[in-house]
């Protein structure tokens, strides 16, 4: 069994080299492959990807890794599996908008040992392993203490691409429950906000394990709740990320209109 603090400090690594390799091409952020309403595939994307691909399997050349450019399907959960999102808030770096980052997981038979997101152009890290804290730049974080919904500011997005009606009911819900709806573009920086205490909730309809491994993990040993509510057969995720006090009520809320869309 490897060591928490090894799989760490390789997970950080490759995700400083990501965002790093990243932030030295600023210069390129137009220069994609394609451009969707709701997506950009970027170049960038897969060669941050490589770069993040080649720390990990120079320190752990047996293990599988998996990350949003890769070819395959989801892998087994068995042994030990990386999963990287090489630039998380892809639309945001496509823009020249400041928020995105690089995220790297290792999971063992479906645990997250480790993970760290890095959001370069804030130079902020988050860190944390299943038997540690959660970090920001090396100091422990905590989730808020928020436990009025009227008082709490939920991060959200708009995945419209399963349903615009599904979409709009959960704003809504969302707008309706909690204080303040914030809709900022990248989930894994937002969930480490929620890890951090500077917002109280997240929640996404169409995520993938990539956006979410890292930042479950860091919002869970921040003192919060990281939880997928529904899974979906073309591998999205509704996910909802809290504070654990504002939880139960933000699932009551939410998890009906998930269901009515099958």
């Amino acid at each position: 069994m490897c060591s928490s603090i090894h799989l760490l400090a390789i997970a950080t690594f490759a995700a400083r080299r990501a965002g790093e390799y990243v932030l030295a091409n600023l210069h390129r952020r137009t220069d994609a492959n394609a451009v969707h309403r709701l997506d950009v595939k970027h170049k960038l994307d897969v060669e941050a990807q490589e770069v993040a691909t080649g720390i990990i399997r120079q320190a752990f050349p047996d293990h599988v890794i998996f990350g949003e450019e890769s070819e395959t399907g989801i892998p087994s959960a068995d042994g030990y599996v990386w999963i990287i999102d090489p630039i998380d808030g892809t639309v945001n770096f496509f823009h020249g908008m400041h928020w995105w980052c690089s995220s790297v997981a290792v999971r063992h038979n479906g645990k997250a040992l480790a993970g760290a997101v890095f959001l370069p152009q804030v130079n902020e890290l988050f860190q944390a392993t299943a038997d540690g804290p959660a970090l920001c730049n090396g100091m422990p974080i905590r989730v808020s203490g928020t436990a009025s919904p009227e008082l709490a500011a939920f991060a959200t997005g708009m995945g419209k691409w399963r349903s615009e009606e599904l979409a709009y009911r959960l704003l809504r819900a969302i707008s309706d429950f909690a204080q303040r709806p914030r809709m900022f573009g990248s989930a894994a920086a937002d969930m480490c906000m929620v890890a951090a205490g500077r917002m109280d909730g997240f929640f996404e309809s169409g995520i993938h394990v990539w956006d979410m491994a890292a930042a479950g993990l860091i919002v869970e040993r921040a003192g919060g709740t990281a939880e997928v509510l529904r899974a979906f057969p073309d591998g999205c995720l509704a996910v909802l990320a809290t504070n654990g006090k504002l939880h139960a009520a933000s699932r009551d809320v939410l998890l009906p209109i998930l269901c009515e869309f099958g």
